[in-house]
């Protein structure tokens, strides 16, 4: 093994863990299609990075941002739905993408290429992944309770709206570095089968959260080496594979 191989694995550890952490919540706030569906809207950033020699993930995660403070305003400024908006943003990222990137580029950036991530952007992940985690961690339970029961907020004094936008923050955070690993069309491998499947396995939300985030890992880590070893099998699709095995083995536990 070479030690970008490694260092791939490291950063892949970091960005998974991340990935489940994040949706954790998505599947208690349910979510999960706005997440599968926000991660096209990187699209054309990933575009302009390629066009203009600079870092996909920088581009990917200024269009992200921009968007979340669009479907954050939006929202807030008229009665439409999270899913709504970003249905539409969905869209039309997604042509304006097609047409500023090539078609072998598409590809990569639709199922995600580990051979094509620089060091650079290795190092960008693992530290953003780790400034997830931190925030997470350090905002826990008032993420949990706006996730579960956002009219209890207001009897707790937390600021809803603001721990609101902070999730949408960090969804586009973990978009962002897990679509260089999985693509744009697999980033629910990484974050979605894996928390749902923590739902089937779990009895409480703390053992929930921390099957979410070791299935996610187990499952781009397997597909990274998957990918290395086989040299034929993209690591997304192999991700994807190996998180809906544990999805089915959870389906089988919840009959018992």
């Amino acid at each position: 093994m070479t030690d970008y191989f490694i260092y791939t694995l490291i950063s892949g550890a970091f960005v998974a863990v991340a990935s489940g952490l994040i949706g954790s919540f998505l599947v208690l706030k349910k979510m999960t299609l706005m997440s599968d569906a926000l991660s096209h809207v990187a699209l054309p950033g990933i575009a302009l990075g390629v066009i203009f020699k600079f870092e996909p993930i920088i581009g990917g995660l200024i269009f992200l941002f921009l968007s979340i403070l669009l479907i954050w305003r939006i929202e807030n400024k008229t009665k439409l739905a999270t899913e709504s908006i970003t249905g539409v943003l969905f869209v039309t990222a997604l042509a304006i993408g097609s047409i500023l990137i090539s078609e072998t580029d598409l590809l990569e950036a639709f199922f995600g290429s580990v051979e094509n991530i620089s060091s650079i952007q290795l190092l960008i992940q693992t530290i953003i992944a780790l400034g997830i985690i931190g925030i997470v961690a350090k905002n826990f339970k008032s993420l949990m309770l706006v996730s579960i029961a956002p009219d209890l907020t207001y009897s707790e004094k937390i600021a809803r709206t603001k721990l609101e936008l902070l999730l949408l923050v960090l969804i586009a955070l973990t978009i962002s570095i897990g679509i260089g690993f999985v693509g744009v069309l697999l980033m629910s491998a990484l974050s979605i089968i894996p928390a749902v499947t923590a739902r089937n396995l779990s009895r409480n939300l703390k053992m929930y959260v921390w099957w979410s985030m070791c299935i996610a890992t187990i499952s781009l880590l397997g597909g990274i080496i998957v990918s290395y070893f086989t040299r034929s099998i993209n690591p997304g699709v192999a991700t994807v594979f190996i998180s809906t095995f544990f999805f089915l083995i959870s389906l089988f536990r919840m009959r018992k």
